[in-house]
């Protein structure tokens, strides 16, 4: 029954393809190797047509990746309540990527991550460092099934949307997929088989949650797209009863049956004046249920269970926004943008899998909801105002402008980075205002300089108008 939804929206939309509009500059990917590459990168990187490639046993292996330096600097995350918002810190990353292709129509993808970071200042001190080393992506790909444009993946595997907004994760699954030129898409289902990372185990929230997901994209005129969204979350962790005595390393006290739709257009409309005009639109619907355990805790860290609750989960959440070519020779971008998460006893919560990481108009993917708050689109209504401006043919500049209000008073903000809460007693969380500059040139160096500042509204109570502040720099090396 979980399959018959995502089986019944790709089956709808393959259906569908014959009525799609044509465009010769729009076609479906060619052979597997083609259509893995499309599978294994992330919208945001580019890899040179030069890669290293061998031969093994009559097979081609190519090899190639980026190198990724980043130091951040963040400054009063607490609102000056605790005198330990401060930090700065160096990361680094490896990423290796092999492609072999067994035949015209099998390919392997394997992707590892080598990567570490450490505190050079923590306010308070305490600082530290880790290193990991991470399987990423592990899968095996066969096209052209039967004769036709579908082709099965399995092994763990990237799930990304275009905006992350839906998703951005990689996970063990299997999946179907469809390579229409018109029409796109894949059902899948999934759960975590084993432990990729030097990090140690996941979290126990984190484990036996069993996915299914599909989407569609259905380019249905020339720069218009339609996509469909499914996600239905079972978590099929046991149920601890009252009485019982929980590990603190397995302690698990929220386990939900949660389910997803939604749906996204997004083009491009060219007219001789005023210019460009680009828009996008996201809508999603929650529903389903929590079982929540009560816990007392004992002084080793273990629980005991002291009750269940079952609570509803539904709401919905909104995010539309469109960017114009403004008439002027340096070909400028206005951006205006919306998004609400609904609150109170209907409140919305994201995938789990989301980033909130994407573009405006520019070449650098960036936390469009905020650069330091980072919140994610639940009980929250954002209102975005952006300027971007190009640089020369590679860089971009980009000002970017956010004003948040709880949709309903709450002394929480989900996927906020700050280090304190709102009081629950108003809804005005704040501003924020963002730059971001890139620079992309040919070689496959990628430069950006992310810089952000908070300023924190009255449900904050005493800590109004209190700056929050960060900046990032990024240097990646393509390969």
């Amino acid at each position: 029954m979980r399959l018959l939804a995502p089986v019944s929206l790709l089956a709808v939309a393959i259906a569908a393809m014959p009525a799609a509009a044509q465009d010769d500059e729009r076609r479906a990917p060619e052979g597997a190797l083609e259509i893995a590459r499309e599978l294994g990168l992330s919208d945001d990187e580019r890899r040179p047509d030069d890669q290293l490639q061998f031969d093994v046993f009559g097979n081609p292996l190519v090899i190639g990746g980026e190198f990724e330096t980043e130091l951040q600097l963040r400054e009063n995350y607490d609102l000056g309540t605790e005198d330990e918002g401060d930090d700065v810190q160096l990361a680094a990353e490896l990423k290796l990527e092999a492609v072999l292709l067994l035949d015209d129509d099998l390919v392997t993808y394997a992707e590892a991550k080598l990567g570490g970071e450490h505190d050079l200042h923590r306010q308070g001190g305490g600082t530290s460092g880790e290193g990991e080393v991470q399987l990423s992506e592990a899968w095996v790909l066969k096209t052209g099934l039967f004769g036709t444009p579908l082709a099965l993946q399995v092994g763990r595997q990237q799930l990304q949307d275009r905006r992350e907004w839906w998703w951005d994760e990689d996970l063990d699954m299997v999946r179907l997929h469809y390579f229409g030129r018109d029409v796109r898409g894949f059902v899948g289902v999934g759960r975590e088989l084993g432990h990729y990372s030097t990090l140690g185990a996941r979290q126990p929230d984190e484990r036996d949650i069993v996915r299914t997901v599909a989407s569609v994209s259905w380019d249905w005129m020339d720069r218009q797209e339609l996509h469909l969204y499914f996600l239905d979350r079972h978590d099929a962790s046991p149920f601890e009863a009252v009485g019982s005595r929980i590990g603190e390393d397995v302690i698990d006290d929220v386990d939900g049956d949660l389910t997803w739709l939604g749906m996204r257009v997004r083009g491009r409309v060219k007219a001789d004046f005023p210019g460009k005009f680009y828009y996008w639109g996201d809508l999603a619907f929650l529903s389903g249920h929590e079982d929540e355990l009560e816990l007392a805790e004992l002084a080793n860290g273990d629980a005991i269970v002291t009750g269940h609750s079952r609570n509803r989960a539904r709401g919905w959440a909104f995010d539309a926004g469109a960017s114009l070519e403004l008439p002027f020779a340096f070909e400028p971008y206005l951006t205006i943008a919306y998004a609400r998460g609904s609150g109170g006893d209907a409140t919305f919560r994201q995938t789990g899998l989301h980033g909130n990481n994407g573009k405006l108009r520019g070449n650098a993917r960036f936390r469009y909801y905020g650069e330091v708050l980072r919140p994610e689109l639940s009980n929250l209504a954002i209102a975005t105002i952006a300027l971007g401006i190009p640089v020369g043919e590679d860089g971009w500049i980009e000002t970017v402008w956010h004003d948040y209000r709880q949709v309903s008073p709450a002394d929480s903000l989900a996927g906020s980075r700050l280090d304190i809460d709102p009081d629950g007693l108003r809804r005005g969380i704040g501003q924020e205002l963002d730059i971001v500059a890139s620079y992309r040139p040919p070689s496959g160096w990628d430069f950006e300089l992310t810089g952000g500042v908070f300023r924190a509204g009255p449900a904050f109570g005493t800590a109004e108008g209190e700056h929050a502040w960060q900046v990032r720099a990024n240097i990646t090396r393509n390969f």
